[in-house]
């Protein structure tokens, strides 16, 4: 009598004659399953054999020490009716039962005589090891199953009950954001369906499935296992017979109902029939956006054309269901691929397929015979047009293949073939293949904006006047894609078919605007006014600390001695009003620009004694900064500034321009320069961001920068450079507790809360974010400092975003003033987030950053959340104003791209309190 699994251990043996008998007695007692094997014996599918042989051992043994009586008893029961009666439920009353010798319940509507299982005396070692050591094994078994659950269930983002503030002005605004209503009695209805017998192919699938659709409504969505209806059907199992295409067999499709979708797991299907809607438009996707090529907008003198169009994605706020809807554009080159071959060949025809790679490969081409766009993976120089390729007919040459199908001519048969590879994903196969499309250069245009273009000052700012779109124009734009949308009758036919319909061209809100901010100097303060803008007042009031300059180094070439001279004068003359006082500074005078003579002078020239060193440099050249930079910051930590001597020979603008590097040079040296009233004590607020750069073979950096004092004035920075290239940072525990550890120093105690704000996070990333990194940085903590709990208000900051909102008045629409916040109709349904406004643009429409709160240990109220947020905004020291986000992160993120682009080291942590990198 063998068991296994995890039912009970109980075997019957009975004759084929009462087999019926026994199955309904077994399965109306909730006794599970059984089977029959070669010897006509019934047995449990139950716990396992060592249990099982448990029960035989325990039962022999009662046995022993017993009267005859008891014995005749015990034994009196034929084999065909023979079962052992544990009462209870599980494993824990059967483990009681064995252990304590009680004597069981017999189970209910068991037809059969029982066998009476009297405590024994004791039990043996043998028996109590094998229990103990199954109980063991199972309550692993639960430990691991537990921990299963634990990860595999999603992490809930943070979501208290008031997420809304109600401080400030309320202000009246419009967004880009188009409701949608869906209709109560339509929904999406998941089925599955299969095929008997099977059939492997998707298009034959596909097929088969199209020939009954008007059978189920005709609207449907399928991937060749699930399919989507916005109907119920009206059974649960729905069949239909096809023919087979091959063999003329009847195929039986059995489309059986699995359940009604929630709106939230809906948003996917939405998304892709707006993606079908576009293409009724006659919209070319590139990537996720959709371009209109019917009216582009051409440059002509640079051969250049630009495509307006639109950025679109549905999802559940908490007004409902919305589509988010931006104004978009695509550049796209009117020279082909072929001419641009031709230049680069003219140019050097050498290096002709090395410089033809460097400049087309990664680059996005669109084939305009069916507006199509590609990724240029390879160059085949060894084939041109004339090479053929295997159809399902016969083989052809790409020549004969558009001559054929695409009535298009090709002149040039020398011209070499360009590859992409595409992803294609069978239902048969878990992995995509990889399909290789070759294509002709002279039928491909490329597309966006290429280092040459981004270079080109002038021609950057003529496709910014196409770009640059301002709050009215993108109204405008929105009521456009409205009209076109509603007299479109196949885009409406497919949202109605699934019971949505778009009701107005943009939705209307309501935000408020926090008041103007106190910006404090060392011995005034001003209003910094509605647009917060505080430049005037910067210079000519002595800053909040000052760091005098009494031994710094000025190193410039033979060539550059007279700006040097001017650029020490302005110094000193400036400075004043500044409270900083100046001292002559030690001139180092280089013979040449070399690199390798830079770094000799910084070796030589720097002592213990010396505050700061300035590089004149004749040419704005990467390596030359990148190596004063490694010297400075790694080698030999010291304080640098290195400036460009172009900039110093703008005479008229020379008074500006020292300024704002006597404050740089000042923030450098440990200084601070304004500060804003944050009445928070004993509260470290953090900055977290990240750099990736590929031509470091995936090396990526993470930037930790901690407050230290209770003015935000004075800040930690400690980065760390990381093996592979991820945006989730895995190394930041050893920069959080020394932040942790300098504050402690600095203030003489742990801060009683920490706020983190953690930039660039996508909506993808917030439950790794939630559930793996913030409890990293928790643990961290709480190993490094046994005695210390941590509060932490963990806050993702997002800039990459298409939500624009607009303020509204008699005048017309225009931007939002700085201080115009948003969290209510247009913030997420099941998040803690809101909206900021926090920097004025003279030109085009503001974007407002996101941020969204994924824990909060020390429960601020909104209100507070979002006040401290926007004052965050007025202390990056470069700035004198208000910019994106808070200036923690901007202070990540410069740490972050200076060490990830130039120093590619760690820094000395002699410089980690103070702003070298700025």
């Amino acid at each position: 009598m063998a068991a296994r699994g995890r039912g009970l251990l109980f075997a019957f043996k009975a004759d084929k004659d009462s087999t019926d008998g026994e199955s309904s007695s077994a399965k109306d007692s909730g006794l599970g399953s059984k089977s029959l094997n070669s010897g006509g014996e019934y047995r449990r599918i139950g716990r396992g054999k060592l249990l099982d042989d448990l029960v035989s051992s325990c039962s022999n043994m009662t046995l022993e020490g017993r009267s005859s009586e008891d014995q005749s008893n015990i034994t009196s029961t034929t084999d065909s009716n023979k079962t052992s009666l544990f009462g209870g439920r599980g494993r824990a009353s059967v483990f009681k039962n064995l252990l304590l010798g009680e004597e069981p319940t017999p189970l209910p509507e068991l037809h059969t005589k029982p066998i009476i299982v009297q405590k024994p005396a004791s039990l043996p070692a043998a028996a109590v090891a094998a229990v103990a050591a199954v109980t063991a094994a199972q309550a692993s078994q639960e430990q691991q199953l537990e921990h299963f659950r634990e990860e595999a269930a999603p992490t809930d983002i943070y979501n208290p009950e008031n997420k809304h503030g109600c401080k400030g002005n309320p202000v009246r605004l419009a967004c880009n954001y188009i409701r949608i209503a869906s209709d109560p009695e339509k929904g999406v209805y998941v089925y599955e369906v299969r095929f008997y017998p099977p059939v492997d192919s998707l298009s034959l699938r596909m097929k088969y499935l199209n020939e009954h659709r008007d059978k189920f409504g005709g609207t449907k969505t399928f991937d060749g296992v699930t399919l989507y209806l916005p109907i119920l059907l009206k059974d649960k199992l729905t069949t239909y017979i096809s023919k087979s295409v091959a063999d003329n067999f009847d195929i039986e499709i059995r489309i059986l109902f699995k359940r009604k979708e929630a709106l939230k797991n809906c948003i996917h299907l939405y998304n892709v029939l707006f993606d079908r809607v576009m293409k009724t438009l006659n919209y070319v996707r590139f990537d996720r956006k959709q371009f209109d090529p019917t009216a582009p907008k051409i440059i002509p003198q640079a051969k250049l054309e630009v495509w307006p169009g639109y950025v679109t994605a549905i999802d559940e706020y908490e007004g409902g269901l919305m589509l988010c809807c931006d104004v978009s554009h695509r550049l796209l080159c009117q020279k082909t691929v072929l001419e641009t071959l031709v230049e680069i060949y003219r140019s050097n025809p050498k290096l002709f397929q090395e410089n033809a790679k460097k400049y087309l490969l990664g680059s996005v081409v669109i084939t305009r015979y069916n507006n199509r766009t590609y990724r240029i993976d390879d160059i085949c120089f060894e084939k041109n047009p004339k090479a053929t390729f295997q159809t399902k007919q016969a083989e052809l040459s790409y020549i004969d293949y558009y001559r054929t199908s695409h009535n298009i001519l090709i002149k040039d048969e020398t011209q070499p073939l360009l590859i992409s590879i595409k992803k294609q994903k069978t239902a048969d196969k878990q992995a995509a293949d990889d399909l290789v499309v070759c294509l002709i250069p002279e039928l491909c245009y490329l597309t966006g904006l290429r280092d040459d273009i981004r270079s080109d000052y002038k021609l950057m700012r003529e496709i910014a006047t196409f770009t640059r779109v301002s709050p009215n124009q993108r109204l405008h734009a929105l009521e456009k894609f409205f009209i076109n949308l509603k007299k479109c009758p196949e885009a409406q036919n497919i949202l109605e078919s699934w019971g949505l319909t778009v009701k107005n061209s943009h939705e209307s809100l309501n935000g408020r605007q926090f008041e103007e901010e106190q910006i404090l100097f060392a011995k005034k303060q001003f209003s910094a006014g509605i647009n917060a803008d505080f430049s005037k007042y910067v210079c000519n009031n002595e800053v909040l600390e000052v760091v005098h300059l009494t031994n710094w180094i000025l190193i410039h070439c033979k060539q550059d001695t007279r700006c040097a001279k001017n650029f020490y004068e302005h110094v000193d003359r400036n400075s004043r009003p500044l409270g900083i006082r100046v001292d002559k500074p030690r001139m180092i005078t280089l013979e040449n620009d070399r690199v390798d003579t830079f770094v000799k002078a910084l070796r030589t020239n720097i002592d213990g004694q010396s505050q700061i060193v300035v590089c004149i440099s004749p040419t704005n050249r990467d390596d030359r900064y990148a190596a004063i930079k490694k010297v400075c910051c790694a080698e030999i930590p010291i304080p640098s500034q290195v400036i460009n001597s172009r900039t110093l020979m703008n005479e008229a603008k020379n008074r500006s321009i020292v300024q704002k590097i006597m404050l740089q040079m000042n923030c450098k040296l440990g200084g601070s320069l304004w500060a804003v009233k944050i009445p928070f004590k004993n509260v470290m607020i953090c900055g977290i961001d990240s750099y990736h750069d590929a031509a470091q073979k995936g090396n990526s950096v993470a930037a930790f920068v901690a407050s230290l004092n209770s003015n935000y004035t004075k800040w930690y920075s400690k980065a760390v450079i990381q093996g592979k290239r991820e945006e989730i940072v895995n190394g930041l525990c050893s920069s959080f507790t020394a932040a942790v550890t300098r504050f402690h120093r600095e203030n003489g105690k742990f801060p009683d809360n920490i706020i983190i704000y953690r930039d660039g996070v996508g909506d993808g990333q917030l439950p790794l974010c939630s559930g793996h990194e913030i409890p990293q940085l928790e643990a961290a903590c709480k190993r490094a400092f046994s005695d210390y709990i941590v509060k932490i208000t963990f806050i993702v900051v997002q800039k990459r975003i298409n939500t624009r909102y607009f303020s509204t008045n008699g005048s017309g629409v225009d931007n939002p003033p700085p201080g115009t916040v948003v969290d209510q109709c247009i913030t997420r349904a099941k998040m803690y987030d809101f909206f900021l406004v926090s920097q004025t643009v003279r030109q085009g429409t503001v974007t407002p950053s996101h941020y969204i709160v994924l824990r909060d240990d020390a429960k601020y109220s909104p209100d507070i959340i979002q006040r401290l947020t926007y004052k965050l905004c007025f202390m990056y020291y470069n700035w004198p104003g208000t910019i994106r986000i808070p200036a923690c992160c901007q202070y990540a993120h410069k740490m972050a791209y200076l060490i990830g682009q130039s120093i590619r080291r760690a820094t000395s942590e002699e410089l980690s309190d103070r702003l070298f990198y700025l």
